[in-house]
């Protein structure tokens, strides 16, 4: 099943270059851009800042530490990785798209699964979905008044 998965994603990418000149065409890829960025980018994000904010503290100190570092390095990594991802492919097809919207899509979709996930008392649930709302906003905001490249 994952073999599929990765052949699939293969001809996705190997197949949107034929497509680039239609900004329409290339959303797909750059989503799935956008998606692995985004999950990239969280778990260095989060790696990153957890270990800075608890380097030198021992006992529950380093532990609050090291979860406020992980929340926080995950949700701008995620933001900064989805919307890397998104311009990179979108850039790599010819597209010309507009790079302030996507990082502010990025920011509204991470902190919708941020806001959706503790309204309903299920912090746990915005790791797994963070990079995919966060890549949709990238995306969605890449490709407002975008067009092909010259």
């Amino acid at each position: 099943m994952v073999r599929i998965g990765v052949v699939g994603l293969a001809l996705l990418v190997a197949g949107a270059p034929a497509l680039a000149q239609v900004p329409r065409y290339t959303v797909a890829a750059e989503l799935v851009g956008g998606v692995l960025g985004g999950y990239a980018g969280g778990a260095l994000g989060a790696l990153a800042l957890s270990w800075a904010l608890s380097v030198g503290y021992t006992g529950w100190e380093a532990l609050a530490r090291v979860i406020v570092g992980a929340y926080l390095g995950f949700f701008g990594g995620s933001i900064a990785g989805a919307s890397l991802g998104v311009i990179g492919v979108g850039t790599l097809l010819g597209i010309e798209g507009n790079v302030p919207l996507a990082v502010l899509g990025a920011a509204t979709g991470t902190g919708l699964s941020f806001g959706i996930g503790f309204s309903l008392q299920v912090p746990e649930m915005v790791l797994p979905f963070g990079p995919l709302l966060s890549a949709a906003g990238a995306t969605a905001g890449f490709n407002v008044g975008a067009r092909p490249q010259d």
